[in-house]
């Protein structure tokens, strides 16, 4: 593993701000947050530290049990391909995940407190726009990790998680899991008031913060979740505008490249027009998606993402020098950032750069809620420049469309035929969705969008989400021939509530 050294990595990065930069650690002054300049540090504790790809893309189709002949990784690869409970507590499991997220929502909920003690002055308005904003994303995660997706039929009654307001720690019956419904209710009163109070000149590097565009992707992001596409498309057009869309991120630049920290450099590059936030992570993940047992391989990559036949056409070369070429693939986008703590021992804390919000996925979001509206031009239009900016070629509704048909009639030869019957196994998998979708054109063009966004967050988490979303039926192979499936209303499909939390008294999920 190559070790950088936390100056080295600050200084080709370029990640530093002001008061502190991605890496640092502030100090917790919250007995004394008697000034704005306080309250602003005490704001980069409150973004969450760790995202969930760590522990959830194990469990999605990306990954294959790639044989004994392979190293077996870590235990909760091995886990997640199960899709069993984290056993482990530390890095990038559910435990880990589950503490540092509510480590942020109460320091978000101290700024939040501190702004209201001293009377709420004019000149904190956007701080108490980003804590509200970092306290809505961070419940966001939560819920989507351990329950069960929203959905319009369930979650008035699906359990949730807490939902803290107050500077203060605890749970069982002062804190209890509130339905699914009620947080994403929540969530969506802290986003709405915490966008209209967002300022993007208070920020010296606002690519590491919520800006006002952050906080539209946010939104854009939730609505579509929260199966309001039409907020969803408002939301998007804000930031991509409707006309033509400029400054998708241009993945054939990294080919001149050859170490994978180059190209995790230019894709996090504070320049690129392509990137909207990001979140620096406390994470393993950069080591543990190396390991090749349970991985994402090349007959994934032919079959279902990115070498894979699809709406783009034939193939996505690119993305080789992004994904990399051998038999286990991994992504050069979260190469890790290792800060040396102690320069004698030469030891210290790895680090990973995420990706929430990018415009590739906010247009990606805008194509699913055209779909949804069935604005079906739209969502091609949509496509089309996510194909032509990734080296694809641009196509109509019915010719993307085409692409996912999975349909069966008496005109097809034997080829077509046996084409059709592979992509239900492959990128045209049944979708059984908790809303209305109709055959034929629609499904089509969402299947085409779920393929691209496939593609565009590998290894990131999403495809869990949309796997959950839509329904979406998943096997996963062991190599000794056995074959294991996540039916669509499997109970594994939301993480079990961290031990430790279900001792205290807060009922788990069932399933486990």
């Amino acid at each position: 593993m190559k070790r950088i050294h936390i100056l080295t990595a600050l200084a080709v990065l370029s990640l530093a701000t002001p008061s502190c930069n991605y890496l640092d650690h502030p100090q917790d002054s919250r007995t004394e947050l008697n000034r704005a300049d306080k309250i602003e540090r005490l704001l980069v504790s409150a973004y969450p530290n760790l995202l969930p790809m760590g522990f959830t893309e194990h469990r999605t189709d990306n990954v294959a049990d790639n044989g004994p002949r392979f190293t077996d990784g870590t235990i909760s690869n091995h886990e997640g391909y199960y899709w069993e409970p984290n056993s482990e507590t530390d890095w990038d499991t559910e435990y880990n995940f589950w503490n540092t997220c509510y480590h942020s929502i109460m320091t978000a909920n101290q700024a939040l407190k501190a702004i209201e003690d001293l009377g709420s002055p004019t000149e904190l308005r956007h701080s108490r726009g980003e804590a509200l904003l970092c306290r809505a994303y961070t419940h966001f995660l939560l819920v989507n990790v351990f329950s069960q997706i929203y959905n319009g039929q369930t979650s008035q009654t699906d359990k949730g998680v807490p939902y803290f307001t107050e500077p203060e720690h605890g749970i069982g019956e002062k804190h209890p899991r509130l339905s699914v419904a009620t947080v994403y209710k929540l969530i969506e009163a802290d986003l709405l008031e915490g966008m209209s109070l967002i300022d993007d000149d208070k920020y010296t590097q606002p690519l590491y913060h919520f800006t006002t565009r952050a906080a539209k992707a946010f939104a854009t992001q939730f609505y579509c979740y929260y199966e309001q596409w039409d907020k969803a498309k408002q939301y998007a057009d804000q930031i991509l505008g409707t006309g033509q869309v400029t400054g998708l991120r241009d993945v054939k630049t990294y080919n001149k490249f050859t170490q994978f920290d180059e190209v995790m450099r230019a894709y996090i590059n504070p320049q690129d027009k392509a990137n909207i936030m990001l979140l620096a992570t406390r994470s393993l993940w950069g080591r543990r998606l190396k390991h090749t047992r349970f991985a994402h391989n090349s007959t994934i990559a032919s079959k279902e993402t990115y070498r894979s036949g699809g709406g783009w056409g034939a193939n996505l070369w690119s993305y080789d020098r992004l994904y990399g070429s051998n038999e286990a693939l991994y992504t050069a986008k979260f190469a890790e950032v290792f800060e040396i703590t102690d320069v004698t021992a030469q030891t210290g804390q790895p680090h990973i750069i995420g990706m929430p919000f990018d415009l590739d996925k906010v247009l990606l979001w805008r194509a699913e809620a055209r779909v949804m509206l069935k604005d079906y031009a739209g969502a091609a239009s949509d496509l089309s420049a996510w194909y032509l900016s990734k080296e694809g070629n641009a196509g109509t509704a019915e010719s993307i469309a085409a692409a996912y048909d999975t349909s069966i009639t008496a005109d097809l030869t034997e080829e077509d035929r046996l084409a059709r019957e592979a992509r239900k196994e492959t990128v045209s998998k049944p979708l059984n969705p908790k809303f209305a979708i109709e055959s034929g054109l629609q499904t089509n063009l969402m299947h085409a969008v779920l393929h691209a966004r496939r593609v565009l967050t590998a290894y990131e988490g999403y495809r869990w989400d949309d796997i959950r979303r839509f329904g979406i039926e998943i096997k996963h192979s062991l190599a000794d021939g056995t074959v294991m499936t996540l039916k669509v209303d499997d109970h594994r499909r939301a993480s079990q509530i961290p031990a430790f939390i279900r001792e205290a008294g807060m009922e788990g999920n069932p399933g486990y």
